[in-house]
């Protein structure tokens, strides 16, 4: 049940992301772009693999970057139709540090989404050419303008400085507390349990706006989601992506939180074994499932 689960949570990731992006139109649409040895059109053709950086991040208001809460790797499989969802806790560290820090999650805010592909690609063993950064802290007025968003909360959350106090269970929330909540990590679980509240979170605006009365509010959306969405990926392959329908089955999709260990050194930092990080998408691709916790 539980892997069931982190399927649908990885497929919903993209599909969302897809969704906020397909509806707005390509004239309004604005990202970075730069040449590609291959397009991804020609990738599906040659039955070549995708991989796309997701990144959600917190900017706030009149901040260009920000580190990544949230880091998925997607990487689609066309010659087998499969694709691998992979979860990289935002406290992975790194070999070698940027500005002096050795988190994963510091290499947009310093760097940028392109060389958050290149650490993450170098970290996997694979080539990662497309990134999408989506700004969760924009999304407190688009959920507030969806109505709220029904959850289950699975701590006691209160925060004084956001005037946010939840109790554990079922219940309607609204766009502050949605954010404070996904965001939230001082609990023993730290950066593992925020990641799957998130997932929990996506998993459930998708399933939102699903709804064919939350669908018609969308458009009405459109300045916020252009605000907080950017991607190096053309329209016109957004559009290949989509049509790629068994990215939309959950038995051709496979979800893998980055196993590791926290290193108890007061750091907070998760540590990956490079072998495992090298060969994790192959693996979950041919059905292996590892522990998210692994002992040193």
């Amino acid at each position: 049940m539980e892997f069931l689960k982190s399927n649908r949570l990885g497929l919903s990731t993209l599909v969302l992301v897809l969704l906020f992006i397909l509806v707005a139109d390509k004239s309004m649409l604005i990202h970075r772009s730069r040449l590609f040895a291959e397009s991804i059109e020609q990738k599906i053709e040659l039955g070549k693999d995708i991989n796309i950086l997701v990144l959600g991040i917190d900017a706030r208001p009149g901040e260009l970057t920000a580190r990544s809460d949230t880091m998925i790797l997607v990487s689609i499989h066309p010659a087998i139709q499969k694709a691998a969802f992979i979860w990289i806790p935002r406290d992975t560290r790194l070999n070698t540090p940027i500005k002096g820090s050795y988190k994963i999650n510091s290499v947009n805010f310093y760097k940028g989404p392109e060389k958050a592909c290149e650490v993450v690609g170098n970290l996997l063993g694979v080539d990662v050419e497309y990134y999408m950064v989506v700004n969760f802290y924009g999304f407190e007025k688009i959920i507030d303008q969806l109505g709220g968003l029904d959850l289950d909360v699975d701590i006691n959350l209160y925060s004084p400085s956001s005037d946010v106090h939840l109790s554990k269970g079922r219940q309607h929330l609204n766009g502050k507390e949605v954010l404070k909540y996904v965001r939230f990590r001082s609990t023993p679980s730290a950066d593992i349990g925020r990641t799957e509240r998130q997932q929990k979170f996506i998993a459930a605006l998708l399933e939102h706006i699903s709804n064919p009365a939350v669908m018609m509010k969308i458009p009405v959306l459109f300045p916020d989601l252009i605000k907080n969405v950017d991607t190096n990926i053309p329209f016109k392959s957004m559009l290949a992506l989509w049509q790629m329908k068994y990215l939309l089955n959950s038995n051709n999709t496979y979800s893998q939180t980055l196993p590791g260990y926290d290193d108890n050194t007061g750091e907070c930092y998760w540590i990956v074994d490079p072998q495992v990080a090298k060969s994790v998408i192959d693996s979950v691709l041919e059905g292996h499932r590892y522990d998210v916790q692994e002992k040193p």
